[in-house]
């Protein structure tokens, strides 16, 4: 693992250690047996006494909106939202989004926190370690081992094979390292039109409030996209729907799977035959 991965399952777990330490302090009715709308309730408290800008950022990379004190019933309507950090605490699931890790650490009060923070301290402290054991006369593991010569003809013929295998590797991950690569230079994404496209968090598109949210990169996200219908349009296959939508000013919108709404965060419904009927084939 790299060290950012590294860093980032070190971030969790310090999470979970410090939830098992707040479950016995002045927020334990919130946390010994976690609900999302309890969460949710923790969420507010812990942002009315928090003067960290960074919660506040990640309060709307996450819900959509700038927090204030008086939002109480919007927050509501994202109490889903926090089902994730939820079955975290519990043990039952992982979470791999930034800013929702960001918000569970928020939710315990563990710091240094938002995760950017961490890291840089994270770094530091690797280093750290990597100087106290040279200092010492301890061994440091290399990252390469030293291998025996080999004779002209086994390297020849190796050098060929190992091209020819570099080339067809080459091929098949050429997609997904250019695609990881964006991810990594872009660690935020935004909605457009009909579908999301990634972009730097430091843009300035990423700045003030704007009527459409700046998101973590998420890759299993990114897939949704929004799609035009007709009478012609496969709806389900093998009888399980394939086709996910939303109502915006009383009018459907269709996506390609499930998920969200990208604008107004309602939850996706899968398309049905009575939806169909209506929004489809008998709309005038």
């Amino acid at each position: 693992m790299t060290t950012r991965t590294h860093a980032l399952e070190d971030y969790k777990k310090a999470i979970k250690e410090q939830y098992e330490i707040e479950k016995q302090g002045k927020y334990s009715s919130f946390l010994i047996a976690p609900s999302r709308a309890k969460l949710r309730q923790l969420c507010e408290e812990r942002l009315k006494e928090s003067n960290e800008k960074e919660d506040k950022v990640s309060f709307h990379f996450v819900f959509g909106f700038e927090y204030e004190a008086g939002n109480r019933y919007k927050l509501q309507a994202q109490t889903d939202k926090f089902r994730p950090i939820e079955t975290f605490f519990k043990g039952e699931t992982d979470l791999a989004d930034f800013e929702t890790i960001n918000i569970a650490a928020l939710l315990v009060d563990f710091k240094p926190r938002p995760f950017k923070v961490f890291i840089s301290k994270y770094s530091g402290i690797e280093t750290i370690k990597e100087e106290t054991l040279l200092e010492e006369g301890l061994s440091v593991k290399p990252d390469y081992e030293i291998q025996p010569p080999i004779s002209e003809e086994k390297k020849n013929w190796k050098n060929k094979a190992g091209i020819g295998l570099l080339v067809i590797a080459g091929l098949f991950s050429v997609g997904y390292t250019t695609k990881n690569l964006i991810i990594e230079e872009k660690e935020c994404m935004q909605w457009q039109t009909d579908h999301y496209e990634y972009i730097d968090c430091n843009s300035s598109t990423s700045q003030g409030i704007l009527e459409i949210p700046v998101e973590p990169a998420d890759e299993s996200k990114a897939k949704l996209r929004k799609i035009e219908v007709t009478e012609t349009t496969t709806f389900f296959v093998n009888d399980k729907p394939v086709v996910w939508y939303a109502k915006v000013n009383g009018e459907p919108e269709f996506f390609n799977t499930h998920g969200f709404h990208p604008i107004t965060g309602k939850p996706l419904k899968p398309i049905t035959k009575y939806m169909i009927d209506k929004w489809v084939k008998h709309k005038e």
